[in-house]
């Protein structure tokens, strides 16, 4: 995985990270303020630091403003990070759909009357 310098503007500071959640860790962002800043609930919060690929365009400029990097520094950072992670069948194999075949409806037959 590649490591990125992401210059804080405000703070004319540099940190090194890898993933969103280290840039986040290094920047002492709580999850509380990314769920303020991005107008996001604390599990949705949770799932954009674990997958921020499934950041929204919205979701993804509010961030850079609240850390104070740029767009395009974070988005080099998001696409590394998942481009680096393993493929999906070798860490989460798919669930095989198991198709049967038609059922043939049959009525029942009627009892005959005594």
């Amino acid at each position: 995985m590649s490591r990125h310098l992401i210059s804080i503007q405000a703070q004319a500071a540099t940190v090194t990270a890898g993933t969103l959640a280290e840039l986040l860790q290094q920047t002492g962002t709580k999850i509380m303020q990314l769920t303020e800043g991005l107008d996001i609930n604390h599990r949705t919060a949770q799932r954009r630091i674990k997958e921020p690929e499934t950041l929204t365009i919205k979701e993804l400029l509010a961030l850079a403003a609240l850390l104070r990097v740029p767009e395009q520094q974070l988005l080099d950072l998001i696409r590394d990070e998942y481009q680096s992670r393993p493929a999906q069948s070798a860490a989460e194999p798919d669930m095989e759909v198991e198709v049967l075949p038609p059922v043939k409806k049959t009525t029942p037959k009627r009892a005959k009357g005594k």
